[in-house]
């Protein structure tokens, strides 16, 4: 009995000792069975008494503002001057010099007012003598190079518009007018659009005649061509501008074609005998001549809206296509 009492009383301390962990080692855990959390849909604030708890963001905006937040001024500077470089090494530098020229040339066409030419030239001057200053120092060099470029497209265009120097109609009149032929477009609409250089002006005598106009009329006389000389009682307008603001300047486009006026002849025009034969046959009606037989050839032989097409593509002769052709190709971007 004691020997039986002591044996239990060991068995009882080794039991004690032996972890938990292992008395169950050997059995095999139950299958777990899925329970179902519900998961609260995001909100945009939790209302918490009288704090609000806004949630965190998700995970792609927080993923962004992490790259953000690595992202320095000088990581961004740095990547920055080496694009540059690269494109510069590539000669990109070249490829800008004509953005540089029309944002000059935008400049002077924005201004509100006609400036000198003599503060345009000084500026150019100073840009040059800058320029060539600073090349030891590659990027002031450049920015000046950029200055300078812009300086002269500032030029070219008050050049131009001073070696344009179209005289403008400046009232709305109507005169008999005795003009050379230029261009004679046959219109959709039947109608003729002839571009005359006006050679003199009577009942009443214009004092500032404009040297071209573009007059339309419903009807010519069988041998008129470029060269001929024309006359006829017409009503005179000035170029229209823009039919509504920051649109489409239709007298800007006449100034620089050099057509000063534009109206409609009120009967139809006579052809008068040539004072001066020479001119009747110069190089330019010549070509013009040549564009309107080659424009009648591709008339007839493709025809109808087609042919008028195939006119403007080829010699340049729009006038006779439709205009409901022309709205479907400024609406497609290709007029």
């Amino acid at each position: 009995m004691a020997g039986r009492g002591r044996g239990a009383e060991d068995g009882e301390k080794t039991t004690a000792g032996v972890s938990e962990r292992l008395l169950f080692a050997d059995t095999v855990p139950a299958e777990a069975v899925p329970v179902w959390v519900p998961v609260p849909r995001p909100a945009t604030e939790i209302s918490d008494g009288d704090a609000v708890v806004k949630p965190p963001p998700p995970a792609a905006i927080d993923l962004i503002r992490r790259r953000f937040r690595r992202a320095s001024f000088s990581a961004i500077r740095r990547g920055v001057a080496e694009a540059a470089s690269t494109e510069l090494d590539r000669g990109i530098g070249f490829l800008l010099v004509p953005v540089f020229l029309a944002a000059g040339v935008i400049l002077y066409y924005s201004l509100s007012a006609e400036p000198d030419l003599y503060r345009p030239l000084a500026a150019v001057a100073l840009m040059a003598l800058c320029a060539a200053v600073s090349r030891p120092w590659l990027k002031t060099h450049l920015v000046f190079m950029a200055a300078l470029f812009c300086a002269l497209g500032f030029v070219a265009a008050k050049v131009e518009t001073w070696r344009a120097a179209t005289p403008m109609l400046g009232s709305e009149i109507q005169t008999r007018l005795t003009g050379r032929v230029v261009i004679a477009e046959e219109m959709a609409n039947g109608r003729v659009r002839l571009t005359i250089d006006l050679v003199s002006t009577a009942h009443p005598k214009l004092r500032y005649a404009p040297d071209r106009v573009r007059l339309s009329a419903r009807r010519i006389p069988a041998g008129m061509k470029a060269g001929s000389l024309v006359m006829g009682y017409a009503r005179l307008l000035p170029p229209t501008g823009p039919v509504r603001p920051e649109s489409y300047d239709f007298s800007f486009d006449s100034y620089f074609s050099g057509i000063g006026g534009s109206g409609f002849f009120l009967g139809d025009p006579k052809v008068i005998p040539p004072t001066d034969p020479i001119a009747q046959t110069s190089i330019a009606s010549a070509i013009e001549n040549a564009r309107e037989n080659i424009a009648d050839h591709i008339r007839s032989t493709v025809g109808g809206p087609e042919g008028e097409i195939a006119a403007a593509l080829i010699v340049g002769v729009r006038a006779g296509i439709p205009e409901d052709i022309n709205e479907a190709m400024r609406r497609t971007g290709i007029y």
